[in-house]
C-alpha cells in the first residue's frame, strides 16, 4: 500500500509539474501577451471616456447673446482722454453692468475687460472692440460704438489762447483778460474780426474727448454663444 500510495503522488506531482510548465509557457507566449496588452488598453480606453463623458456632462448648456446687443461701458482709465482727429488709439473700456440672457443668467459681468481701438471717423472717432476678458476667459468680440463727436480742444480755449487767436497780447492782452474774467460781454469790448476769431477760437484743433464718467454704448455685430456649467 505504501508503494502504491507513493506512486500516487509522484503521478500526482509529476502531472501538476506539467500543468505549471504548460501555464508558464503560455503566459511566455506572444500571444497572450499580446491579449493582456490589448485588455489593459481597452479598460484605460473605457475608464478614459468614462471620465471625458463626465466633465461633458458639467457643460452641456449653451446659452447666446445675439447680434444688436448693446453693451453699456466706461473707458478703463481715471484721466480724461484726448484723441486728435484722424489719430488711432488703443483703449480698453470696462463693463458698467451686468449682461444676461434671456433666463437671467449673467454672460458678461460688470466690470468685464473690453480691449479695442477708437478709430477715425466722419466727425470724430468710434470705438470698435476687438475682445473681452471675464472670469478668466478671453472671448473674441466684434463690436462698435456710435459716432462719438469731436470738439474744439477745451485745453486750449482759455483765456491766454482766445486773445491768441484774436491777434491781442501784450498791455491790451492784460485788460481784455480782466475783462473776460468780470461780466463784461466780449462782444462789448472786442467788434468785427477780432470778435469773430475770439468766439471761433480758429486755432484750437478738433478732438474726440472721452471723460472716465463718459458712458459708451458698444453694439454687438455677432451672435456669441456661451457654454454654461449646470451649477453655474
Amino acid at each position: 500500500m505504501s508503494a502504491q500510495h507513493n506512486s500516487k503522488l509522484a503521478v500526482v506531482s509529476s502531472v501538476g509539474m506539467v500543468l505549471s510548465i504548460a501555464m508558464t509557457s503560455l503566459m511566455a507566449s506572444p500571444s497572450y501577451a499580446y491579449s493582456r496588452y490589448r485588455e489593459n488598453n481597452e479598460s484605460q480606453a473605457t475608464q478614459a471616456q468614462t471620465r471625458q463623458n463626465q466633465i461633458a456632462q458639467v457643460f452641456r448648456s449653451t446659452l447666446s447673446l445675439p447680434a444688436g446687443q448693446a453693451i453699456a461701458t466706461k473707458i478703463n482709465r481715471q484721466d480724461t482722454l484726448y484723441i486728435a482727429k484722424g489719430e488711432t488709439v488703443n483703449a480698453s473700456l470696462l463693463v458698467a453692468q451686468d449682461i444676461a440672457a434671456n433666463n437671467g443668467t449673467v454672460l458678461i459681468p460688470a466690470g468685464a475687460v473690453i480691449d479695442g481701438q477708437f478709430v477715425p471717423a466722419e466727425g470724430g472717432s468710434k470705438f470698435v472692440a476687438q475682445k473681452f476678458t471675464s472670469r478668466g476667459a478671453t472671448v473674441k468680440l466684434q463690436a462698435e460704438s456710435a459716432l462719438i463727436n469731436d470738439m474744439k480742444d477745451p485745453r486750449e480755449t482759455g483765456v491766454g489762447n482766445i486773445l491768441t487767436d484774436a491777434g491781442i497780447g501784450g498791455a491790451a492782452g492784460a485788460v481784455l483778460g480782466g475783462v473776460l474774467r468780470g461780466n463784461v460781454q466780449i462782444l462789448d469790448v472786442l467788434g468785427g474780426a477780432a470778435a469773430g476769431a475770439v468766439i471761433g477760437n480758429v486755432t484750437a484743433p478738433q478732438v474726440t474727448v472721452i471723460e472716465p464718467s463718459t458712458v459708451i454704448n458698444i453694439v454687438t455685430q455677432q451672435t456669441i454663444t456661451f457654454a454654461v456649467r449646470d451649477d453655474f
